[in-house]
């Protein structure tokens, strides 16, 4: 079934007004961040003058993929292995009147803070610099077709207003994997709107590829402008065409979606065929495979 012609271009015109009225940040959310993360760089000379701690803003403040109301992901790199214990930084943060939230058993675990003077929320890692590597791949898949800014943020706007981006206390999708999850399909429509970035994965069994990273990926933005000029599909054939994949095309017992390969593969291929994944929605984390 396809959508009517004259529905397709009101849903088009709805997505490019939310997003240029809604979604698109503000100057003034903008300089909030900026003063933030300003602050937060002060607590840390202060409470460790003679540490070397690098900030690293990362995610939809600098991916592109960022609205007015989004947190600030922050990671800190530092050889000072002690702040990988977030209750340390959590302890900290608080004496500078910040009001915070550990969560240490996460994949990454995480401070969740949230500054009352500033009204701003952030989530702190330390030390995990594959977030950086994810966020420069998004900036680049970004870059190759103007669709795709609006449509992910449409998707990303969707989920927040049903409330199911949060894979920390929410058990659904975090914002990140519905970021992969609407950049893959735009991978796989005919022609493709943005390209595959990573290379060819080596020939490895299943039990020899659990874990592992490769942080190599085709980030010439310059050079991918405009990859999906031959894709005509309009926003509004988009968004209708990615809610009908995954309400009835999907296999969720069987296929992953794999932004690495540009294409689904067999659980069993992933070693995922049997336990906990077999049951559930596998997105396949870029960097580790």
């Amino acid at each position: 079934m396809e959508l009517p012609t004259g529905l397709e271009k009101s849903l088009t015109a709805q997505i490019l007004h939310t997003y240029e009225t809604r979604l698109f940040p503000s100057a003034e959310s903008i300089e909030i961040k900026r003063a933030f993360i300003e602050k937060f760089a002060t607590m840390l000379v202060t409470e460790f003058p003679d540490w070397e701690v690098d900030i690293h803003v990362f995610g939809s403040s600098v991916n592109g993929l960022g609205t007015s109301r989004s947190d600030v992901d922050i990671c800190l790199t530092t050889e000072h292995r002690e702040l990988e214990n977030v209750f340390v930084l959590s302890r900290v943060l608080r004496k500078h009147g910040m009001r915070t939230y550990c969560v240490p058993r996460a994949r990454v675990p995480i401070v969740k803070i949230w500054d009352p003077e500033l009204r701003m929320a952030a989530d702190i890692n330390v030390n995990n610099t594959i977030a950086l590597h994810n966020t420069r791949m998004l900036q680049t898949f970004v870059a190759a077709d103007g669709r795709v800014r609006p449509f992910v943020m449409a998707i990303k706007n969707w989920t927040k207003s049903r409330e199911i981006n949060d894979a920390a206390f929410g058990g659904t999708l975090s914002s990140y994997a519905w970021a992969i999850l609407a950049i893959h399909f735009l991978q796989t429509r005919q022609p493709p709107i943005v390209p595959v970035l990573h290379p060819p994965a080596k020939s490895l069994r299943a039990d020899e590829c659990a874990g592992v990273v490769d942080l190599s990926f085709d980030d010439d933005i310059t050079g991918l402008r405009e990859f999906g000029r031959a894709n005509t599909e309009s926003l509004g054939h988009l968004l209708y065409a990615f809610f009908r994949t995954y309400a009835y095309e999907f296999d969720y017992r069987h296929q992953v979606v794999s932004l690495r390969n540009g294409c689904y593969l067999d659980k069993a291929q992933k070693g995922w065929d049997s336990g906990r994944p077999a049951g559930i929605f596998c997105i396949e984390e870029p960097f580790s495979t």
